[in-house]
Order: C-alpha cells, then structure tokens, then sequence
C-alpha cells in the first residue's frame, strides 16, 4: 500500500524544483538538489512524483496555471474589444511577468520544447479543439469573416504558436522586445486579415474568449490533481 502523501510536500517540492530550474537550468538540477532544497529526503521526493520529467511536467502545469489565470484576470479588466490580436498582446504580457514561462519561451533554457515532444495525453488535442470553438464562436460574433474555414485557421494560429516556442532552439534566444514585437506584428496581419464589414458582437467576442481560458483553467486544475 502507497505511503499517504505529507501535506505541503508536493508544493514544497515543486517550490524547489521551479527555484532550481530559474538558477541552474533544469538539465543541471538533480533530484538529490530538489529533495535539499525542499527540506526533504530524496526518497520523500519520489513518494511524490515517479522522476524527474514528472516534476518537470508538473512545475510547467502549475507556472501554465498561473499564467492562464493572469490572462483571464487581464480579459476581465480589459474595458475594450476582446479581438484576437487583443488577446495575443494580453497574453504575452503575462507571459512575460511569469520568470519561468519567460525563460522557456525566450531560450533561456532548452526545455519547454522538449516537454511538449514528450507529452503523451491528449491535452493539446483538447486546446486544439477548444481554439476550433472559439474561433466558430469569433465567426458567428461577425469578429472574423465567417468565410474563413475555421480548421485552417486554428492550424495556422496553432502553428504560430508551436514555432515560436522552437524560434529560441532554431535561432536562438530572442529578447523581451524582439517576442513583443513579433507577436504584435503576428496578431496586427491576423486582425486585418481576418475582419468582415458585418456588424460585429463584442459581447459574444468577450463570453467566446473567456469560456476558452475558463476550458483551459479547468483542464489544468484536472491534471494537478492527477
């Protein structure tokens, strides 16, 4: 019979590793340096999670938590349009203020792209779906040109995505201003591109956003409690 989990020691555990990841880069962050940091013993860190990806994989769930909490929290307060390329600037500014999901995406280290390879579930095939809706949803407000095949558009917004966290190991790393400005630029072609003549829904615009971070949040808290 499994040992009951110590309460506390997961969030300590994952304090630990996050810190260690931020100083040393993760490649050169054991085990044994997590268990020290966290007060415990290193056989304490595996009643928690079965190796190292497994921490990993948890203290990018718990960073991506908190970075998706922060652009609901920018959505609500934000008083105007909640367009696409709103949405993107919003995003990265959040991204931003985040050290660890800074790291990852500037290049700081060569990590987060990795992981994404690694990942066996369907939880970006679920996002993928979900970016489907939203973007129908963008559609019926008369946000973008409903002539628009949606499934083309969620490939290349997910396209997008995807080669900017590979810009840093492809390029190299890339600045605070140089990822502001090729986001900006990406969601400024995205915006005009895509606007229609027809009167548009901002309220439906807004509720079609916030329902997407609200599918996100939970699908997160789900995997935290795996």
């Amino acid at each position: 019979m499994p040992r009951p989990r110590i309460p506390g020691r997961r969030r300590h555990v994952l304090d630990a590793a996050r810190g260690l990841a931020l100083e040393k880069g993760w490649p050169a962050t054991t085990v044994a340096d997590i268990a020290a940091r966290a007060g415990i013993g290193k056989g304490a860190v595996y009643l928690e999670f079965a190796d190292k990806p497994a921490i990993l994989d948890a203290v990018l769930r718990r960073s991506m938590r908190g970075l998706t909490a922060d652009v609901h929290r920018r959505a609500l307060d934000h008083p105007g349009l909640l367009d696409l390329p709103t949405v993107y600037r919003l995003a990265i500014e959040a991204l931003l203020a985040d050290p660890l999901m800074r790291a990852f995406h500037l290049g700081d280290q060569s990590v987060l792209g990795e992981h994404v390879r690694s990942v066996s579930d369907d939880r970006y095939r679920q996002r993928f779906d979900w970016l489907l809706d939203y973007i129908a949803r963008l559609q019926d407000a008369r946000m973008i040109d409903p002539a628009i095949p949606h499934q083309t558009l969620a490939r290349m917004l997910s396209t997008f995505t995807i080669g900017l966290l590979h810009t840093p190991g492809t390029l190299g790393p890339i600045s605070d201003d140089q990822l502001r400005e090729s986001v900006e630029l990406f969601a400024r072609l995205v915006g005009h591109g895509l606007t229609t003549d027809e009167q548009a829904n901002p309220e439906a615009a807004r509720a079609a956003q916030l329902d997407l971070l609200r599918a996100l949040e939970d699908q997160l808290d789900h995997l935290e409690d795996q």
